[in-house]
């Protein structure tokens, strides 16, 4: 399903927009004036349906304001001798686009058309009908050509269309194919309506007297016998007489049909037939010149709507293996397997590898920018199906053997122990950031995995002037702040008595750390109080 944008669309202030994308639905509703026209065939003559005519007059109305509206601000914004060509042909091309042709020629001339030279006046006014449709096909074609190929298409100004964005300038076409279809259909209708009547024209030339009409009201004199047998409908007769291409709808009785629901389908799905075949499925070789220019027409109109499809399916392709490109190189400059060797997390079958890459994979198809650096950006990744466990994995084969080495962790089990790795959270500190001050609050445990740490104390302290000894911490996954355990395992202790650091540590360079802030840290101890040894003898002799 697709919504159509807002107004602000094809320019800025928004007219050209709701008017261009209007043109879709007023062109598809458009035809209804040659669905109008009905043959009763007991008196060979032509009515009108009424409720059809009602409909596409109405419709046709409704649709001709946005030109009305178009040619008042054409001039309101002024188009004499200043005005531009461009809006001089805007103008020109609202003011046919409003002519009332169909109006005159299907609901007027054509049901009380009298004498043998009216069907030559008839055709020419058929190419009038069909020249009008150029001005009114026109804003569709400026829309899509306009903006299919931009950046805004799909992106700000269509913010209310919910396919990917990739795919508009293919759904457009084939919106085109559909209203293609249901004009042609249309014609194929109206067409098949004239090819009866001129079968009646060529039968009345045969009689003396005969005074050809296709008026109900009129009295004129027909020889309802002679038509029958030389203008069989019921079933046609190619024999008798051929009506070429619009046998099949004089066959199925559509000419006298008032079900306009299965008249408008059955039309409806002969363009789309034909359009996709580009006119394969029409008869062959014609005398009627007519039809054979319908054919011609139908043929190239297929064809070019085929080939305009086919370039923009060919632009979509390029652009999906553009994009499949662009990831398969990221993928390659991502080196998933030297960050995984740097922690020691290479088995032998891979799998580990396997699902992070997929992560990426998912994660660059949403973020082309997205650039796996360090084991921050992997443990960031959202993990689905057999891999949606796969952070605490990472975190469970970095820290459970190293937690096992911790005095206070040693003796714990192993769903306590896989819990706290759970509760790892990478941090990243920069060149010469604090993690600890000596004489503050110390409010996590941490183990250091990537860069060296600088840790010193004062001798009095951290007082002003005083000399301490400094370390660089150079080894990996050393542990930082192991007090905190002490004062979680005190059951009246809060975070307003958290413990006092006796020493500072400070980064040398960048510096990633995993920790396990002492608000998690006292939800374990609560969820497994039996683990941290929190009974009220210990309490009571360490509160002393």
């Amino acid at each position: 399903m697709v919504v159509f944008p807002p107004l602000q669309l094809l320019d800025n202030s928004g007219r050209d927009g709701i008017l261009g994308v209007s043109c879709m639905l007023y062109l598809f509703l458009d035809p209804l004036f040659m669905y109008a026209p009905l043959i009763d065939e007991d008196n060979k003559c032509l009515m009108l349906h009424n409720r059809v005519k009602i409909a596409a007059l109405v419709l046709r109305s409704v649709g001709d304001v946005r030109h009305l509206i178009r040619i008042y601000l054409h001039i309101k914004d002024g188009w004499g001798k200043s005005s531009s060509l461009k809006k001089k042909l805007r103008l020109a091309n609202d003011t046919v686009s409003i002519l009332p042709i169909p109006q005159v020629a299907i609901l007027i001339f054509f049901p009380n058309m009298r004498g043998f030279n009216s069907l030559k006046t008839m055709m020419f006014l058929n190419s009038l009908i069909a020249l009008q449709y150029i001005p009114r096909v026109y804003p569709i074609y400026v829309l899509f050509n306009e903006k299919i190929n931009t950046e805004k298409f799909g992106k700000s100004s269509w913010s209310s269309i919910v396919v990917h964005p990739e795919w508009s300038s293919i759904f457009a076409n084939l919106i085109g194919y559909i209203i293609a279809s249901q004009i042609f259909g249309a014609f194929w209708y109206f067409f098949a309506v004239q090819r009866e009547i001129l079968c009646w024209e060529l039968a009345c030339r045969m009689e003396n007297g005969c005074e050809f009409s296709t008026s109900c009201v009129q009295n004129t004199h027909r020889n309802i016998t002679l038509l029958n047998q030389f203008c069989p409908v019921n079933p046609p007769n190619r024999e008798v007489y051929d009506f070429g291409v619009y046998h099949d709808a004089l066959q199925f009785g559509m000419q006298r049909s008032t079900d306009f629901p299965q008249k408008f389908l059955q039309c409806l799905s002969w363009g789309v037939r034909n359009m996709s075949s580009f006119g394969s499925n029409l008869s062959g070789s014609s005398t009627n010149g007519g039809e054979n220019v319908l054919v011609v027409v139908f043929s190239i109109f297929g064809l070019g709507l085929f080939m305009y499809l086919l370039g923009h399916v060919q632009t979509f392709m390029q652009m999906k293996v553009s994009k499949s490109d662009t990831i398969r190189q990221k993928m390659k400059m991502t080196n998933i397997r030297s960050i995984l060797n740097e922690y020691d997390l290479l088995d032998e079958n891979h799998e580990m590898e396997r699902k992070i890459r997929l992560a990426v994979k998912d994660k660059l198809k949403e973020d082309d920018n997205h650039i796996v650096e360090n084991m921050l950006s992997i443990l960031s990744l959202k993990y689905c199906g057999e891999a949606k466990n796969l952070a605490t994995e990472i975190k469970c084969s970095l820290f459970m053997d190293k937690l096992k080495k911790v005095d206070g962790f040693k003796d714990k089990e192993e769903e306590v122990l896989k819990k706290i790795c759970e509760h790892l959270e990478p941090m990243i500190y920069n060149k010469g950031c604090y993690i600890i001050r000596e004489g503050e609050p110390v409010d996590m445990i941490f183990f250091v995995t990537r860069g060296s740490v600088l840790t010193y104390a004062t001798n009095n302290g951290g007082s002003i002037g005083s000399s301490g000894t400094i370390h660089l911490e150079k080894e990996k996954d050393g542990l930082y702040g192991e007090e905190l355990l002490t004062w979680a395992e005190e059951s009246s202790n809060k975070l307003s008595n958290l413990p006092i650091s006796a020493l500072t540590v400070k980064s040398h360079n960048k510096v990633e750390v995993f920790a396990l802030l002492a608000t998690d840290l006292r939800l374990l101890v609560s969820k497994f109080p039996s683990q941290f040894n929190m009974d009220s003898t210990r309490s009571h002799h360490s509160c002393r």
